[in-house]
């Protein structure tokens, strides 16, 4: 199945030419895309990859630098929470959004999908009403399928991700309304209770992952 745009449509989105696009590719930066007949298509994985790359290079990497960047694991944890920070704090130089393929969610979920796949919690419609996720998000999606995680499986703990934050943000809103706090520090004020839980997030997965494996509770 086929994603949304062309080389030439990804080009555009990301300020790129095509002969750009092609040449990060033939040096591996980029992974292929999907081939339908004769057509070559890409995804929002990668014009958020393409906007990584220009702003690495734009901050002085040399594309050997950043392949061996993209490549390794640990270096690109380091590069997506440092732009994480950068979009909780406004500074980045990438798009914070990147367009996804209908079609494309509703693959990961097979049968399993509402008939608005923004309620998945892992898409949303901009001003325009294209279909768009967070590029950290996307980015960060690719990475644990590079590192050998089941596409469904990301898809499943993204949706549970959300599921598990919508209740935790009411929780705010509640609080900040019974406490009289002034409504225009909300912004602020979420942003450090995300990184709050992106904190305990961190901590419970890796306490549950690195657990020996052993038998379910209760044999």
């Amino acid at each position: 199945m086929a994603d949304s745009m062309t080389i030439t449509e990804l080009a555009e989105q990301v300020g790129m030419t095509p002969r750009n696009i092609r040449a990060y590719q033939s040096r591996g930066l980029l992974f292929p895309p999907h081939i339908e007949g004769r057509v070559a298509y890409y995804s929002g994985i990668h014009a958020a990859r393409l906007q990584l790359i220009s702003s690495l290079h734009r901050e002085g990497f040399t594309l050997a630098a950043i392949k061996r960047l993209v490549d390794t694991p640990g270096s690109y944890a380091a590069i997506v929470a440092d732009r994480r920070q950068r979009f909780r704090e406004a500074e980045s130089d990438i798009s914070v959004t990147v367009p996804v393929s209908e079609e494309r969610i509703r693959a990961l979920f097979e049968d399993d999908v509402p008939e608005d796949v923004t309620d998945t919690g892992l898409v949303w419609r901009d001003s325009d009403g294209q279909l768009v996720s967070h590029t950290v998000v996307v980015g960060v999606a690719r990475t644990l399928i590079e590192l050998g995680v089941p596409v469904d499986v990301v898809a499943s703990l993204q949706t549970e991700a959300v599921r598990a934050a919508r209740p935790l943000a009411e929780m705010l809103r509640v609080r900040l309304a019974e406490h009289g706090l002034d409504t225009s520090r909300a912004s602020d004020l979420a942003k450090v209770a995300v990184h709050l839980s992106a904190t305990a997030f961190e901590i419970a997965f890796l306490e549950t992952a690195t657990r020996s494996a052993g038998p379910p509770d209760g044999d």
